[in-house]
């Protein structure tokens, strides 16, 4: 091979080299970013007027869960926890009500608007309604509602 040819094949090796580098590259796809919050503690209670018993809240991704046995009519259970961060992971709570199992489907409780300026939250667990609960995040400073 003459020294015109090997020069000629490594100029257009290296521009080939020089073209992928610039190459751009695709941008990542953002993620839709949760706030630094953390849960500090759960407040389960029972609005009706009967009692309600084994009142779980799971978190099927992670395993964790947190409950009360048995919780009076028109009262609630109130545990704190070391503090975690906040996911957004799905949450299921299950509860006996009048003997029978009841049990939500998946769903994620709500980012409370406050949370520019607030950081801790503890979960509360609402049995509002027979064979109906639901759940949010309030902040954890905030006192407890006393029963009526």
């Amino acid at each position: 091979m003459s020294g015109r040819g090997l020069g000629f094949g490594l100029l257009c090796g290296l521009s080939t080299a020089f073209l992928q580098a610039c190459a751009s590259l695709p941008a990542p796809v953002p993620t839709p970013e949760v706030p630094a919050i953390v849960i500090s503690g759960l407040e389960i209670r029972n609005e009706l007027s009967y009692p309600v018993t084994d009142v779980m809240i799971r978190v099927p991704a992670t395993g964790a869960f947190a409950g009360c046995g048995n919780i009076l009519p028109r009262s609630q259970c109130n545990n704190r926890f070391e503090e975690i961060d906040y996911r957004a992971n799905e949450v299921v709570i299950s509860w006996q009500e009048r003997g029978q199992a009841h049990q939500t489907g998946p769903f994620r409780i709500e980012l409370p608007d406050d949370t520019a300026t607030q950081r801790t939250f503890r979960v509360q667990v609402i049995l509002f309604a027979p064979g109906q609960a639901g759940a949010r995040l309030v902040p954890a400073g905030e006192e407890a509602v006393r029963p009526r």
